[in-house]
């Protein structure tokens, strides 16, 4: 059996303004708007998770904690001493 539903006056005022604005029937709008609301409510995959995460190699290419501001700070730090006493 289908479900039933109330609908307050300006909720359906709202349905029957969109319902003239798609053009759609009223079976095919609900369910449109149920599903776009469900997806909404399901987090988006980030574009790592989209291209299948990070690579092996591209995880591996620091030493570990360097994700840490002191630590990178640190070792940017170190790279630019050496580069110093590299030119001289």
């Amino acid at each position: 059996m289908p479900p039933t539903v109330r609908l307050d006056g300006e909720t359906e005022r709202c349905l029957q303004e969109l319902l003239a604005a798609t053009g759609q029937d009223k079976s095919s709008l609900i369910r449109q708007l149920i599903r776009d609301h469900w997806q909404q409510r399901s987090p988006s995959p980030s574009i790592t998770e989209q291209l299948g995460g990070h690579p092996e190699h591209f995880l591996d290419t620091r030493p570990s904690g360097s994700a840490e501001r002191q630590e990178r700070r640190r070792l940017l730090t170190e790279q630019l001493l050496a580069r110093r006493l590299e030119r001289r």
